[in-house]
């Protein structure tokens, strides 16, 4: 190799390397300035999706690991795509893998196109409702969700109204029990009730 043909060579090496720096950084920024506008648009619509919990990894390895937390809003996406709302980066997990919504029963998750997810059991399932402290497994990563504000468990009414703050029964309350069971002369109580608020006793 002559000394001309040597620094063409070296020359060229030289831009080829400089070429590809540039393109490193520029494709770098882009990245940069993606997820700085996402993040943006996510600090600007945090009245309506603001955090409300978090999703726990219990069972995972390669970019999942054990023990990681991956912070939950009132809906999006769950997939390993750079635009899903809770990114896990996982072989199993697909770009696009499941939709979820906060709801009053708990957090609604729904595969996408049929993607692999099962219940806290195993079970295959479409779509499941998660309270606070539910777990499921998403391809083979098993999540443990944690609501920052757990919906409130439903109410057991028995047979009779809430009470009032003072503890007085509603006004549709009625002690059927006092109604049916007979006096001492035999009539119901309810009658003797009826002749104690008459308005023509005196008093």
């Amino acid at each position: 190799m002559t000394q001309n043909l040597y620094e063409i060579v070296a020359l060229g090496a030289r831009y080829v390397f400089a070429g590809l720096m540039l393109l490193i950084v520029l494709r770098a920024w882009r990245i940069t300035l993606v997820d700085s506008r996402r993040a943006s648009t996510l600090r600007h619509l945090s009245p309506q999706t603001g955090i409300s919990g978090e999703l726990v990894v219990i069972e995972g390895d390669e970019k999942a690991r054990r023990g990681m937390r991956y912070p939950v809003i009132r809906e999006g996406m769950i997939g390993t795509s750079r635009r899903a709302d809770i990114r896990v980066r996982h072989s199993s997990v697909r770009r696009r893998h499941a939709y979820f919504q906060l709801t009053e029963e708990g957090l609604f998750i729904r595969t996408h196109a049929g993607a692999p997810m099962r219940d806290g059991d195993g079970r295959p399932v479409r779509a499941i409702v998660l309270p606070d402290g539910g777990e499921f497994i998403l391809g083979r990563v098993r999540l443990l969700l944690v609501l920052t504000e757990a919906p409130e468990p439903p109410v057991h009414r028995r047979g009779r109204q809430d009470e009032d703050d003072e503890g007085y029964a509603d006004e549709g309350y009625v002690d059927e029990g006092y109604v049916d069971e007979p006096g001492v002369d035999g009539r119901p109580r309810g009658g003797e009730q009826e002749a104690f608020f008459d308005v023509d006793n005196d008093f």
